[in-house]
């Protein structure tokens, strides 16, 4: 089975905002929305959760009422941190009996242009690996920069990748690295890759998109209403 997690429970402070930008409005549809039907319209996806905070709930609920899906939406609460949501997450679908061929994906909600094409791509690469994330090679010049604000160090960007989401991993295997860092007490990593990593997995990286950011800034959502319109 192939199980998708959304995770939609980020406070947006950066932008501060009323709201959380998951929940901004454009062409009268939610952000998390858009990646949402990407997943539900999936043959290849058997079940999505989202992610949500407590508090946003009611505004979740009805914004799913007001619209038919293929699959049935669940919903589960957030941690303090998003490495909590996600094993939040882990422990929803772990705590039934799986397979170690069953694999879940987890996206972010502000990922709002994945399509199917690269959906397909990360699914089918984690049939054959522990886990698999679509990533970027760098096309800017990159440096390392002192606390004075001048370059200290220049640096190869052949050797770095930008990473994106949704990272894809066999259900059992991300469920135990979660379960080891817990008993490590290391709490606070924002992607699980790293985790992947420290616990000696291997991640599979294929061709991601660019068109794939993440609406961080007032800046991304300035582009992205360019392309969608709205």
């Amino acid at each position: 089975m192939i199980f998708a997690a959304l995770m939609l429970a980020g406070s947006s402070t950066r932008l501060n905002l009323d709201l959380p930008k998951q929940f901004i409005e454009i062409n009268n549809k939610r952000i998390f929305e858009y990646p949402l039907e990407t997943f539900d319209n999936n043959p290849q996806i058997d079940r999505i959760v989202l992610v949500i905070n407590k508090e946003h709930e009611s505004l979740v609920l009805k914004t799913l009422e007001s619209k038919k899906y293929k699959h049935k939406i669940e919903i589960i609460y957030g941690g303090k941190t998003r490495q909590e949501s996600v094993f939040n997450a882990l422990k929803h679908f772990a705590n039934e009996p799986v397979s170690d061929n069953d694999a879940i994906l987890i996206h972010d909600a502000c990922r709002v242009l994945l399509t199917n094409k690269l959906l397909n791509e990360i699914i089918e690469n984690i049939k054959n690996n522990e886990a698999c994330v679509p990533a970027l090679r760098m096309i800017d010049s990159i440096c390392i920069a002192n606390n004075k604000g001048y370059i200290e160090e220049n640096v190869d960007r052949s050797k770095y990748m930008q990473l994106q989401t949704p990272q894809a991993f066999k259900l059992n295997f991300i469920f135990k690295v979660h379960q080891n860092a817990i008993n490590s007490n290391l709490n606070n990593f924002t992607d699980d890759t790293a985790l992947a990593i420290i616990n000696g997995g291997k991640v599979k990286l294929v061709e991601g998109d660019k068109f794939n950011f993440k609406v961080t800034t007032f800046e991304d959502l300035f582009l992205l209403k360019k392309i969608i319109g709205g």
